[in-house]
């Protein structure tokens, strides 16, 4: 029988399978799904930084080089973790992979209103990756699809082709803005020090209004109450025919 040295005489040597397969045999079969929901949750309770394609593989209890056989490189790994935040939001009726088609109750302000909640809500339930969502393109099938139904609600409405991508740019950016400042104000780190505004260091001739809103301003957080002023506004603005982008698709309102 011929055997290899590397393999001790008499041994067959054994072909390796070919970088980055996935193990055979394992307990548990290493997926995409498996990969991304892990990456998540390192992100979750570590932060972005800890995140790693090593770290990733200790975590799954895999070669990391087994992770490159489902997502090719980190920025693929970022693109999941983008799809599987906005994955949780809900957009509308319809299932993943066929037509879009807007929620059916409510009128299309409304329906807008709920998607922006929803979405705020899936950012805030995973904050240290907020800044990976705001960074990355969407550019996927599986994170193009909300924008698809947020279009299908505001199509109806009128809207140019050019005003509806300024819609959604929008209002992706205020939510988005919402977010970013809402967690950095839960962090809690020595960038952001929360403590609070020394009221006798204004000078009561110079900031009256300051000081009288600070003063009579009700305790509590105020976050949530100004997500929603602020969409209310935005939304009425949006939505108002006469306050839409002018020129567009070469004419002006």
């Amino acid at each position: 029988m011929k055997g290899s040295r590397k393999n001790g005489v008499g041994r067959p040597a054994r072909s390796r399978p070919p970088r980055g397969r996935p193990p055979r045999g394992s307990a548990e079969a290493l997926t995409r799904q498996r990969i991304v929901a892990a990456a998540l949750q390192i992100v979750d309770a570590e932060g972005l930084a800890a995140l790693s394609m090593r770290r990733l593989g200790a975590s799954l209890g895999v070669d990391p080089m087994a992770v490159y056989y489902h997502l090719p490189n980190k920025a693929a790994l970022y693109d999941a973790i983008v799809e599987a935040v906005m994955a949780e939001a809900e957009w509308g009726e319809g299932p993943a992979g066929q037509a879009p088609a807007p929620a059916s109750t409510g009128t299309p302000a409304e329906q807008l209103r709920r998607m922006a909640r929803s979405y705020r809500d899936a950012l805030m339930r995973h904050p240290n990756a907020i800044s990976v969502v705001a960074a990355r393109p969407v550019r996927t099938p599986a994170s193009l699809r909300p924008i698809e139904r947020m279009l299908a609600v505001i199509a109806a409405e009128g809207f140019t082709p050019r005003e509806s991508i300024a819609f959604v740019d929008v209002c992706g950016h205020y939510i988005m803005g919402w977010a970013l400042t809402y967690a950095a104000h839960l962090s809690g780190s020595e960038i952001h020090d929360h403590g609070p505004l020394e009221l006798d260091a204004l000078p009561a001739e110079e900031f009256p209004n300051l000081r009288r809103v600070l003063e009579e301003a009700p305790e509590g957080n105020p976050f949530a109450v100004e997500f929603e002023m602020g969409l209310d506004a935005l939304l009425t603005g949006l939505m108002n025919r006469e306050t839409r982008l002018p020129g567009s698709d070469g004419g002006s309102r």
